[in-house]
């Protein structure tokens, strides 16, 4: 409440959709890794909502496809942990981040291909589904 906003914490995405039947945000800080689902649910049901609130994306460790995804889903912005809370006001207000002074190298982005791959195929397989 330091900076004048009221918070509402939920831990799931579960949580975030039973939060929303009582509060609607004007600003969302989501997580990307949440237990019970992904961060990138919770942009979804968000994004959806009548007034949607703005959306910023926070992980720990990520990635052009996860970025590119919550980007596409209606985030406005995506950080990378560690993000000081200057940061995160700055993405919710629709500033734009400091330019990039490191770009990717091709192992990392050979790296990222891989990880995405990994992850659509863990999506789709029928252990997952439930079958």
């Amino acid at each position: 409440m330091r900076r004048g906003y009221e918070v509402s914490l939920a831990g799931s995405p579960a949580e975030a959709e039973t939060s929303l039947r009582e509060v609607l945000p004007q600003y969302a800080v989501v997580d990307l890794r949440m237990p019970g689902g992904s961060g990138l649910d919770v942009v979804r049901v968000l994004r959806a909502l009548p007034k949607a609130p703005q959306v910023v994306v926070l992980t720990g460790y990520g990635t052009i496809g996860t970025a590119v995804e919550a980007i596409r889903l209606g985030a406005i912005n995506y950080l990378t942990k560690p993000a000081d809370a200057d940061e995160i006001e700055a993405a919710l207000q629709g500033k734009r981040p400091p330019p990039m002074d490191d770009v990717p190298s091709l192992d990392r982005q050979e790296w990222e291909y891989l990880n995405r791959i990994l992850a659509d195929c863990t999506a789709t397989s029928p252990r997952r589904r439930g079958a």
